[in-house]
């Protein structure tokens, strides 16, 4: 069911990504977000369009070797994949068992994106092979699924359904579609790489906080708040280590024309790595605004309960993917 949630959260937030995109106008006119009552001397906007291009050129397409082993980092265009452990996988749900003659594995992976651009990473990008015949996934709470600004990580896994007497077992990674380029992962059984990964405490260059005011090409935006959310259904906990964070934002349409704002349209990384969606308060903000309307709501995600540093990402212009980034304060 997250799979399922989390690919729908995908769909429709491309959906409403491409609304604000188009209501926007002329995609050579880039939205520069600035806090009300700043002076913008160089803007934001071009700065980050200057380094993204550098970044971008100095990446150069990367050689696939023939195969990647537990401990190997596939780096295809500044998108890293590391593939962190493997192993055999028990369920302790009654109602997802393997069929009989099968059983379930497991491939840890750690990506870390430094293309210059925004990337999409998920468990759907992975397909797996046992002697040659395709085998089905099957999903769990950490599956890898995340859209990872530049310089933003991801951890998840990857899981697979495949006979107990299979005498090979190779896992193909989509790395570029449009080329039909894979990358191949070879499952060895139960092997942990050791690989530990630097986590980024640091705040990005340009944050807002609360009580800030932002305007951008299309919105006025309105930092009001952020606080921890306790849930008081006993269904909807965090995981073990984690907790429930959420900002509010109010929302006016500056523009002329139609504007629509979702928390799908907001990632979050805690210390540099991405986090869940939690999509179970009553107000999350989601709204189709006309000219002059206004908008408040929240978005909320699920975190570690050590992290230092909480950013949620907004993007502001599909086309450019210029970002708002909002800083969590305790």
């Amino acid at each position: 069911m997250r799979k399922i949630r989390n690919a729908l959260a995908l769909t429709l937030g491309t959906v409403l990504f491409t609304a604000v995109a188009l209501g926007s106008g002329s995609s050579s006119n880039n939205s520069s977000a600035k806090k009300v009552g700043e002076v913008e001397t160089e803007t934001s906007s071009e700065i980050n369009e200057t380094k993204k291009e550098e970044k971008s050129s100095s990446k150069a397409q990367s050689e696939l070797k023939d195969a990647y082993y537990v401990g190997d980092t596939l780096d295809y265009k500044g998108l890293a994949i590391t593939f962190v452990s493997s192993s055999y996988y028990e369920s302790n749900n009654d109602f997802i068992q393997p069929k009989d003659g099968n059983q379930y594995i497991r491939l840890e992976i750690h990506v870390d994106n430094n293309s210059g651009s925004d990337k999409n990473v998920s468990t759907y990008d992975f397909n797996c092979y046992a002697d040659g015949y395709e085998c089905e996934k099957t999903y769990n709470d950490d599956d890898l699924s995340a859209s990872l600004s530049d310089g933003r990580s991801a951890d998840g896994a990857v899981y697979f359904e495949v006979p107990s007497d299979a005498n090979e077992i190779e896992i193909e990674y989509e790395v570029d579609w449009l080329n039909d380029k894979k990358a191949k992962f070879i499952f060895e059984g139960d092997k942990n790489s050791g690989l530990t990964f630097e986590t980024k405490t640091s705040k990005s260059d340009e944050v807002f906080h609360p009580g800030d005011i932002i305007e951008t090409k299309n919105m006025k935006i309105t930092y009001s708040k952020c606080a921890e959310y306790v849930s008081d259904n006993m269904f909807l906990t965090p995981k073990d280590g984690n907790k429930y964070i959420y900002i509010e934002l109010e929302v006016e349409n500056t523009s002329d024309s139609d504007q629509t704002i979702s928390y799908f349209s907001f990632e979050c990384y805690a210390d540099g790595s991405s986090c869940e969606g939690f999509y179970g308060m009553d107000d999350g903000l989601s709204a189709s605004l006309s000219a002059g309307r206004k908008a408040k709501g929240t978005v909320a995600f699920e975190v570690p309960q050590n992290a230092q540093t909480i950013e949620l990402d907004f993007e502001d212009n599909f086309w450019t993917q210029n970002k708002i980034i909002f800083l969590y304060e305790e």
